[in-house]
């Protein structure tokens, strides 16, 4: 594992001005899997919980309050360099401390102490780190041995998952150790909040996802044409489920943007294989962020097939472009159902395709639908208050001493 010492630049953009001047809160967003997303060039794959830190950590370096960096792994040429107003740090690595140890002991042990150093280097008051795993744990331990403050955001509902999140091998008690370590837990939903205090006797907080609300939409719902799903590549997405309601629906037209995951290749050519077969489906392949906007424009439903999330990224963005949501099970707090922005399938491939049908076939439904979800997204995930919650946050942590 190849840490990062930061060099005189660094040192230098982390002191404080003149006699008088108030140094600025530094917070630093652990995003192993992130680059990609500060630098579209590189390809490298990001999930949701790596989305939700890129917007956030711009919003915050906006702010002359805040010092952002953002700790992140690259394949080649670990350093430093700027992203706008965030500090990118460039490790070398796999991106998760257990993938790294590989379930040996030793070698878990010379990559906390190699974190450890990485941490005191990059010297943030407030370290933020999204998803389970026993690298949870190491980052809450680091963090007090630093004396600085850590916050655990809650990725996907399988965090919660039976015992210890689904995290597994020799030390996989070290994440339900990170979570009552941590200073903060932050929750996506009103469901995770619930399963934190049952399941780990402690409280946390709800800040909702959050995107930027430049978005119109209204009118142009009338002439919207395809059926979208965008999402990783992997197992848990299910993305046949995609492709067999594209050869239900062989009038509809059907656009599926994925981004690759190494460790699903064959997923990835079992999928290829199939639509290419499909002249009613589009498959385009690792998208940059900055473009996946438009497809959500051109959609007028959007499908999501996984077997389970937190609050999908992907939720906001169709719900903001008026795109009703058909969910295979996901259906965070029971908004699909119970804003009435979109259907839950609750696990029936039938339900699902049955639902698709009918609001494809029903276009003054579905724009009903679409507004509904417009103004529910409008009133729950304006980018700006979650980070104005997370600004708060950071504040009272420091303000605690």
């Amino acid at each position: 594992m190849t840490g990062f010492m930061p060099d005189a630049g660094l040192r230098a953009c982390r002191e404080t001005g003149g006699r008088g001047s108030v140094r600025p809160i530094r917070v630093c967003f652990i995003s192993p899997l992130g680059y990609g997303l500060y630098r579209p060039q590189c390809e490298q794959p990001f999930g949701g919980a790596e989305v939700q830190f890129f917007l956030l950590s711009q919003e915050l370096a906006a702010d002359p309050v805040f010092q952002v960096s953002v700790l992140t792994t690259v394949r080649e040429a670990p350093g430093a360099e700027q992203h706008g107003g965030v500090t990118l740090i460039k490790r070398l690595g796999r991106g998760r401390l257990s993938a790294e140890a590989k379930g040996n002991l030793r070698g878990y042990a010379e990559a906390f102490a190699e974190m450890h150093r990485t941490l005191k280097a990059i010297d943030a008051d407030v370290y933020l780190h999204a998803g389970a795993g026993v690298e949870v744990g190491a980052y809450a331990l680091i963090c007090r041995l630093l004396h600085r403050r850590f916050v655990f955001v809650v990725a996907s509902s399988a965090d919660f998952a039976k015992e210890r999140g689904l995290v597994q091998g020799p030390l996989k008690w070290l994440y339900p150790l990170g979570l009552r370590l941590a200073d903060a837990v932050v929750c996506r939903t009103g469901e995770q909040l619930t399963a934190l205090r049952d399941q780990y006797a402690r409280q946390g907080m709800v800040i909702r996802t959050g995107h930027a609300l430049s978005i119109e939409a209204g009118a142009e719902l009338t002439t919207k044409s395809t059926v979208l799903w965008v999402g990783r590549m992997h197992p848990l997405k299910q993305p046949e489920l995609f492709l067999d309601l594209a050869e239900r629906l062989p009038k509809e037209r059907f656009v599926m943007v994925v981004s690759r995951d190494e460790t699903h290749t064959e997923l990835l050519l079992g999928v290829r294989n199939r639509a290419g077969r499909l002249p009613n489906l589009l498959l385009l392949e690792d998208v940059p962020w900055s473009r996946i906007g438009r497809f959500f424009e051109e959609a007028k439903l959007f499908v999501n097939t996984s077997i389970y999330e937190g609050f999908p990224n992907t939720f906001v963005q169709a719900a903001l472009h008026g795109a009703p949501i058909l969910s295979w099970t996901v259906d965070p707090d029971k908004v699909l159902t119970q804003r009435r922005i979109g259907f839950c399938a609750e696990g029936s491939f039938e339900r699902l395709a049955d639902a698709l049908e009918s609001l494809c076939a029903d276009d003054p439904l579905r724009v009903e639908l679409g507004h509904q979800a417009i103004a529910y997204a409008r009133e729950h995930h304006d980018l700006r208050r979650a980070s104005d919650a997370f600004k708060s946050l950071c504040r009272s942590m420091i303000a605690q001493g």
